[in-house]
């Protein structure tokens, strides 16, 4: 927090004075406040301080922010604001750090570091849950009833645990371990599109896949059931999977998925682990994940915590949601090992790349070094296979696209490993022949992928397909391929225009946010920099629900019109208390009088500043 010559009067001023990327980072940890989007900065002022949206940002807090918010509240809140509701930064957490304490006293270790209590005031302070600045801090009310009770004489750790006693595993081992592991994860997801391909899967009215489907899948990829429905999801996020159209209930390979096809093997992990991250059903998820990835990486480097450590951790991060946390943060950790993204219990070197590009608030490009690294663990991609007299074909590598989509056509899969075996049968190669392969085309295709001379009896098997009728429907050819070129590699089923399905519930992305603040700025209508300002001394007139939230924050004098029962019209001049559940608090401004009166009977309010 930067000092300014001029306090701001109001939240919505503080609002306006923040530059775009603050006003953004606001806006990406409370995404309620953009939902729907906002026309000024007075509608974002006033959704921040409904009790509801605090209570919300108050689950972001770690355990000892929520301490430092009700010493704000207790010692900021109760005086007026004239006075010593303004609180001063630094003196502020010179007087936690230094303060009186009670009758259970407080050790030198329990009292926190100003500088802690400093960032931690700089945390609310980017929430929204303080407004001011570094000379004059005033927390929003509803903060104060949202908070739980809790004793003023336990100082929780102003600091997260650490990860003394965690092992530290050799840098080179855990990358190579998770290169294996990412290598795995592509060519399963691989397997099970293609199938997809041949066969769509079923999914339920609600959208899931069938049970029935999920152990097929399981059976498939040699997993089991459960595991086997997270990669389909990693597969349907990754934009790999859609709905066919005319047909939400099947489920079949994406024009996406011919584009991932022709990647190096690298960035199709790169992609699928960054689908991973997203794939959650609920945002309650998604936290948990990205901030389990996180402690993993504040651990140090090929540093392995344990799930205890992990979990304690978590807890001091957010510790409002800590509670029922224990075992999905072991099955996180499980689906973090197989995906590649750490290798014994550590974070890999390219695991750790892409969690810190795909977790920083703006966008960036992932680190060079993190393919690279990679790539160079990966065993090279080939184009060619060897075809042997037993109607089989091994290809000694992951083989490039137009390689694994000509054999995927011709030949079915019959074991993977370090190399892959495929069979040719009648079957599959009367699929490819109603799939508008015709003999010409399978038998030069096959003597331009094989390293060895064709055998008799596969050439038997082609030759034999002349006899069949031909098919009824012949696939359409894609427009991307050229004339004259190979023909239909793949099954005319895709799904048109998918959208990768990230979640449940779409969050709200840095791009848009950007663009909600730059439409903010050009939309708000601000006094023109030769203009001289408002004195701050008028009254200001503005509608009644604003105004009335403005006085509440600052304490001052409200006048306000109202209509009663009987339909006659009136004025009160009062002190605003609160704004919620559709009624306004106050008291009256001479008497000291309680009043409740229903919004919807207040006709129009302003706020009285007395003339200096």
């Amino acid at each position: 927090m930067s000092p300014q010559s001029d306090s701001p009067r109001t939240l919505t001023q503080m609002l306006r004075d923040w530059d775009d990327a603050t006003l953004t980072r606001l806006l990406m940890a409370r995404p309620d406040l953009a939902d729907p989007p906002p026309t000024d900065y007075s509608q974002i002022a006033s959704r921040s301080t409904t009790r509801h949206s605090v209570s919300q940002s108050l689950d972001l807090l770690t355990a000892f922010e929520p301490w430092v918010a009700r010493r704000v509240c207790d010692l900021g809140g109760t005086s007026e604001p004239s006075g010593s509701e303004a609180l001063d930064a630094t003196t502020f957490a010179q007087a936690v750090a230094g303060g009186p304490v009670d009758s259970n006293a407080r050790s030198v270790a329990d009292v926190p570091d100003t500088s802690d209590i400093s960032a931690a005031l700089d945390r609310l302070l980017s929430l929204g849950l303080l407004w001011g600045d570094a000379s004059s801090l005033r927390p929003v009310r509803a903060m104060a009833s949202s908070l739980t009770a809790g004793d003023p004489g336990i100082v929780p750790a102003s600091r997260p645990p650490g990860f003394q006693d965690a092992a530290q595993q050799p840098g080179d081992l855990v990358d190579k371990v998770a290169a294996g592991s990412a290598f795995e994860l592509v060519r399963r997801i691989d397997v099970l599109v293609e199938h997809c391909d041949h066969s769509p899967a079923s999914l339920v009215k609600s959208g899931e896949l069938a049970s029935r489907e999920t152990r097929t899948f399981g059976s498939l990829l040699d997993l089991p059931a459960p595991i086997a429905g997270i990669h389909l999801k990693i597969a349907r996020a990754a934009g790999l999977l859609g709905t066919l159209p005319g047909s939400e209930l099947k489920l079949v390979p994406t024009y996406g998925f011919d584009d991932w096809q022709s990647l190096s093997l690298a960035a199709q992990w790169q992609l699928l682990a960054a689908a991973w991250l997203h794939q959650h059903e609920t945002p309650a998820n998604a936290w948990l994940t990205r901030h389990c990835l996180q402690g993993l990486a504040s651990a140090g480097d090929y540093v392995a915590g344990t799930p205890e450590q992990l979990h304690s951790w978590v807890s001091w991060q957010r510790p409002r949601r800590a509670p029922a946390t224990a075992r999905p943060i072991i099955s996180i950790i499980d689906q973090a090992a197989w995906v590649g993204v750490t290798g014994l219990g550590a974070l890999s070197s390219f695991g750790a790349a892409l969690v810190a590009a795909i977790l920083e608030t703006a966008p960036s490009p992932a680190p060079a070094s993190a393919p690279s690294t990679l790539e160079s663990l990966l065993p090279p991609r080939v184009d060619h296979v060897m075809v042997q007299a037993d109607l089989t074909a091994i290809a000694p590598g992951p083989l490039e696209a137009e390689a694994a989509r000509d054999l995927g056509s011709l030949a079915d899969v019959e074991s993977r490993g370090g190399a892959t075996v495929y069979r040719f049968s009648p079957a599959s190669l009367q699929r490819a022949y109603r799939l508008g392969w015709r003999v010409p085309d399978i038998v030069s295709t096959l003597e331009k992928r094989s390293t060895t001379p064709l055998p008799q009896p596969l050439l038997y098997l082609v030759h034999d397909l002349e006899r069949l009728p031909p098919p009824g429907r012949v696939a359409k050819p894609d427009p991307q391929t050229p004339a004259g070129g190979s023909p239909l590699h793949a099954s005319p089923l895709r799904a048109l225009g998918c959208k990768a399905e990230l979640s449940a519930k779409e969050e709200l992305t840095f791009a848009a946010a950007q663009r909600l603040v730059q439409g903010l700025r050009h939309t708000e209508v601000d006094p023109s920099p030769d203009e001289s300002p408002r004195p701050q001394t008028s009254n200001r007139i503005d509608s009644p629900l604003d105004t009335l939230r403005e006085a509440v924050e600052t304490g001052e004098v409200v006048w306000f019109g109202y209509v009663d029962t009987r339909g006659a019209s009136g004025e009160r001049l009062v002190v605003a208390k609160s704004v919620g559940d559709g009624r306004l608090q106050a008291r009256d401004s001479r008497t000291d009088e309680a009043l409740t009166v229903p919004l919807h009977r207040i006709t129009s309010a302003h706020i009285i500043r007395r003339t200096a």
